[in-house]
C-alpha cells in the first residue's frame, strides 16, 4: 500500500483545479499566520513578486482577519468566501479549516461563476485532506 503525504495530496488537488480551470492563474493554501502551506503552480521565492506565493499568503491572512472581524461586528455569521474583483482579475479566498484557507487568483477573462464553483469544490477537498 502506497502512503500519500498530505502535502502531495494538497498539491495534486491544486493541480487538478488548475487543469480544470486554466483561468485560475495561481492557487495557494495558507495558514492563519500568512505562511504558505502549498501552492500551484510553484512560484519562485522572489518576495517582491506581487503574485508570488509569499505575497498572496500574507495578503490572504490579512483579508481573512479583516473579513472575519467585519462579519462578527455586523453579526453576519461565519465567513464563507471573500471575493475581490479588480481591473486585471479576481481573488477568491475560501476558509478550509480553522487555521487554513485557499486563495485563488483568477484572470479577468475567466467565466467567474465556473471558476468560483471549482474553487469552492477544491476548498472542500482541502478541508477533507486537512481533517484526516
Amino acid at each position: 500500500m502506497v502512503t500519500q503525504y498530505r502535502e502531495d495530496a494538497l498539491r495534486q488537488t491544486l493541480q487538478g483545479l488548475s487543469e480544470t480551470m486554466p483561468d485560475v492563474r495561481a492557487a495557494v493554501i495558507v495558514n492563519v499566520d500568512g505562511l504558505v502551506i502549498v501552492s500551484y503552480p510553484p512560484h519562485t521565492d522572489d518576495v517582491h513578486d506581487p503574485t508570488g506565493d509569499h505575497s498572496v499568503a500574507a495578503t490572504t491572512a490579512l483579508i481573512m482577519g479583516l473579513a472575519e472581524r467585519t462579519l462578527e461586528r455586523l453579526a453576519q455569521g461565519s465567513l464563507e468566501r471573500v471575493m475581490i474583483e479588480g481591473a486585471e482579475g479576481t481573488i477568491g479566498v475560501y476558509p478550509c479549516t480553522d487555521d487554513a484557507a485557499l486563495a485563488v487568483l483568477i484572470s479577468k477573462e475567466a467565466k467567474l461563476g465556473l471558476a468560483l464553483t471549482a474553487a469552492r469544490r477544491t476548498a472542500n477537498e482541502i478541508k477533507s485532506i486537512l481533517s484526516k
